[in-house]
């Protein structure tokens, strides 16, 4: 997880949801090869080391995720299974996004006529360049000290006339190559997205069993992401709030 702000939407997340969530509610916002390694829950671990989670194991053998720290107060008589019975994920989300959305890297910002006026700019050179060489073979007199000069710093003029092209080149094919991965990581991560929306029978289970483990927990003021006296499944949490008690917790460490 490279960014502060993917925390800060897995943290959202996190909290909407009681504290208490599976790991495949928190692959669609993490760095995950593949969807058919769900055995591997590792991608998890930076999650755990930054907000202080634990793994516990429910009735069913299923391994579940708390955070403490992220726990909010709730209405203890309105935790249980039949809350959530028919509810999609897209209902638990809230107002977080789907899944985490990398946005892909730009080559150049500059225009198309900036653009073209560079690549002219580079033609004319590389053609300036050929030219000289041209003369300077079929020189038949003998050269003055400004010729002289010309020829001894001609390779640099190739060098850089070549340069003007190659690294252009080099890095398109980088910045290409580096949108490829992220848009592999984004359609990994939108798939868990869709699994999570549509979940077979023991997803579901599992699912059910992380928001019935979520329940009341008071939390000592250093800690405390969020306090309130609103129903946990009934309020909608503001993001600036969240993000300020984010960065607090930053600087804090």
């Amino acid at each position: 997880l490279p960014l502060s702000k993917n925390f800060l939407q897995v943290g959202q997340y996190i909290s909407s949801n009681g504290g208490v969530v599976a790991a495949e509610e928190l692959a669609p916002f993490l760095d995950v090869e593949t969807p058919n390694k769900t055995d591997d829950e590792s991608y998890i671990l930076p999650v755990l080391l930054r907000f202080d989670g634990q793994p516990e194991v429910d009735e069913e053998g299923n391994i579940l995720y708390r955070f403490p720290s992220l726990q909010r107060t709730a209405a203890p008589q309105r935790s249980g299974r039949k809350e959530y019975v028919g509810k999609r994920w897209t209902d638990w989300v809230g107002q977080v996004e789907r899944f985490l959305q990398e946005k892909k890297w730009q080559f150049s910002k500059t225009s198309s006529s900036e653009k073209a006026l560079v690549i002219g700019l580079g033609g004319l050179n590389l053609f300036g360049v050929i030219i000289l060489g041209t003369m300077l073979k079929n020189m038949t007199v003998s050269p003055s000290s400004f010729i002289s000069f010309v020829s001894e710093i001609f390779p640099l003029l190739q060098i850089y006339a070549g340069s003007f092209f190659t690294i252009p080149l080099i890095r398109w094919f980088l910045v290409r190559k580096r949108n490829a991965d992220i848009e592999r990581r984004n359609q990994t991560r939108e798939q868990y997205a869709r699994a999570l929306e549509r979940p077979d029978l023991s997803l579901q289970r599992k699912l059910l069993s992380a928001r019935d483990m979520a329940q009341r927990t008071f939390i000592g003021q250093d800690r405390i992401v969020y306090s309130t006296d609103k129903d946990l499944y009934e309020q909608d949490y503001d993001a600036q709030q969240w993000e300020q008690r984010f960065r607090e917790i930053e600087k804090s460490e």
